[in-house]
């Protein structure tokens, strides 16, 4: 029985693969896979007809790892051996430099060719030893991935060998940073001195820095110096190497340095790269193969120099009054030590600190006073530097919330007042609507007459509205809508006072139709909840219902209309008996009384 292929596409069906990668990867035949769900690590052994360039595979296993979240996916390539003499020489440099990353120099400027399955590898220097340390395992990778037998013939160019050697690569790195385009610069800057320190890595070099702002993948080879706010090696023990890696910035913009690296050569760069250290890098930018992110590979590193920033500004140092530190939540970062010592050093005889709704950076601020035996001096006199202690405090208010009244118009207690209440499809009058109006003309406790109308919405009701309400859309059905209804309605009030239970909302629904239709609203409102808020203390709560049977009033069909508009005007009539008793006699002594 034929056995049937299962293709890399097939294993993974949510990958839709570019049009670069589709074609290669639809021949790609599964021989084998090892998946660990735990660490969520895949790697999976293909063949295929046709030789797949490393770099082709690298960017499958990133989208690949990313559309379905795995932490690593490696896809290892098995060919014909008629598809030797088709291999990528990037892909056969980079088995070299993985056994050892002095190839790469060695390598620089060689010359491939085959001839049948021999492979010769024409130096343009010497540096053959080296490329035969690391033969036996280049030949025994290929040998795995083609299964043929293969050799490989390595030619010295001349034999040089000391100085000689050295002054020939130096001469050939230059030419070649020479042939690399040129990033633009901005201005002119004047060439640094080399440091005197000894380099961290690589051979110590000179050259001006180039802004990392600049930076793109045509600057080829540059020279940067920053400082580092972020350090991140991956220790690669199976390999005995380092993946070093440190992000660094000049305050123009930001580079990731990283490169795979024997663990005797990274040593020196773990050892010396620290966060906020300044270094000088020399290296060449390229993209990762992973993240497909720009990365600098380093191949010289030096400690850095990075000038302080100076307050240039003529005349008296100002006073800053207004300092956020890293306690002002989601507002700042400022450290409190770091901003006085600076401000110090810049002159600036006083700082204030004025973090909002909190003090914990004043134990901060006292530290560093009493760690400088009375504060840093200002710069320039032998004066400390004063800290003012503040706070950016949060205004509350408490008045508006107790205010019953809104409005100009004033009653006697006597007079007619209109109390309503409005059932709604929600609780937003700018995108909610009116269902039902239910109102009451009151005057000396009695009910004179009562308005009550449904109103179609032009939408369906939600099922909580239904349930809190009891109204249904059959009930709604041929109701007239709120352009008919509110000229009625506003006729029924008249020039009286609105009373309502929570008057915000009521009176904002009925604004908000005013203004639809075009209706200039001006009414004066009065609001039982705030009423009840401030006269029946002994509450905790003043939903309609709570305060109808703490005032001994009768029962009512709750959150409909007309029934709570009944009990509110109740509830205002015993409101006016209490205020009475304040000698409070009309509508606008109410407010001062709160």
């Amino acid at each position: 029985m034929k056995k049937e292929n299962v293709y890399l596409i097939h294993m993974f069906p949510d990958y839709e693969p570019p049009e670069s990668l589709k074609s290669v990867l639809s021949q790609a035949a599964i021989t084998a896979a090892d998946i660990d769900p735990q660490t969520r690590r895949v790697e999976v052994c293909i063949e295929s007809a046709a030789y797949i360039p490393q770099r082709m595979l690298h960017q499958a296993e990133i989208q690949i790892a990313e559309v379905y979240g795995l932490t690593q996916l490696r896809i290892l390539g098995t060919y014909p051996p008629d598809q030797l003499q088709n291999m990528d020489m990037e892909d056969l440099m980079a088995m070299f430099v993985e056994e050892s990353s002095m190839c790469r120099g060695v390598l620089a400027g060689a010359k491939w060719s085959w001839d049948e399955n021999t492979l010769h590898i024409h130096l343009a220097a010497n540096g053959k030893a080296v490329l035969e340390e690391c033969l036996p395992a280049v030949l025994r990778k290929l040998r795995e991935i083609f299964s043929c037998d293969l050799s490989v013939q390595i030619h010295p160019g001349e034999m040089l060998d000391g100085k000689a050697l050295f002054d020939r690569m130096e001469k050939m790195r230059a030419a070649m940073i020479d042939e690399l385009p040129k990033a633009a610069v901005s201005a002119p800057q004047k060439e640094q001195k080399p440091q005197q320190s000894d380099a961290i890595y690589g051979k110590p070099f000179r050259g001006t820095p180039t802004p990392m702002e600049q930076l793109d993948l045509n600057s080829g080879s540059v020279i940067v110096e920053g400082r580092v706010f972020a350090v991140e090696h991956k220790d690669l023990t199976k390999r005995n190497a380092w993946v070093i890696g440190f992000d660094m910035t000049d305050n123009t913009g930001s580079v990731h340095v990283g490169r795979f690296m024997e663990k005797k050569d990274a040593e020196p760069i773990i050892q010396a790269i620290k966060k906020d250290g300044v270094y000088k890098i020399q290296g060449k930018l390229d993209v990762d193969n992973y993240t497909n992110e720009t990365v600098l590979r380093p191949y010289a590193i030096m400690p850095g120099t990075m000038a302080k920033r100076q307050d240039t500004a003529p005349g008296e140092k100002r006073v800053e009054l207004h300092l956020h530190t890293a306690m002002s939540n989601m507002d700042a970062l400022t450290n409190t030590k770091a901003a006085i010592k600076q401000a110090a050093a810049w002159g600036h005889r006083a700082i204030a600190i004025t973090d909002h709704g909190c003090v914990q950076s004043f134990t901060d601020a006292l530290h560093t006073v009493e760690a400088w035996g009375g504060g840093p001096k200002v710069a320039g006199t032998d004066e400390v530097i004063k800290i003012i202690y503040g706070c950016e405090g949060y205004y509350v208010n408490d008045v508006d919330d107790r205010v019953a009244i809104h409005g100009t118009k004033n009653m006697s207690f006597e007079d007619a007042f209109v109390a309503f209440d409005l059932e709604t499809t929600g609780l937003d009058y700018h995108n909610d609507r009116i269902i039902e109006i239910g109102a009451v003309l009151f005057q000396n406790g009695k009910e004179i007459d009562r308005f009550q109308t449904f109103v179609d919405p032009g939408q369906k009701l939600r099922q909580e509205i239904i349930d809190l309400t009891g109204i249904t859309d059959s009930m709604l059905a041929g109701a007239p809508s709120i352009d008919e209804v509110l000229p009625m309605f506003l006729e029924f009030v008249g020039d009286r006072v609105l009373v309502a239970h929570n008057a915000d909302f009521d009176c904002g629904f009925i604004r908000a139709a005013c203004q639809q239709l075009g209706i200039t609203y001006n009414y004066t409102s009065a609001d039982t909840l705030i009423l009840a808020q401030n006269l029946m203390t002994g509450m905790n709560r003043f939903k309609l219902n709570l305060v109808a049977d703490a005032l001994s009033l009768p029962e009512f069909n709750h959150h409909r209309a007309a029934d709570d508009a009944v009990t509110c005007g109740m509830i205002m009539d015993k409101f006016f008996e209490k205020l009475r008793a304040m000698d409070v006699h009309d509508l606008h002594g109410i407010n001062p009384a709160m």
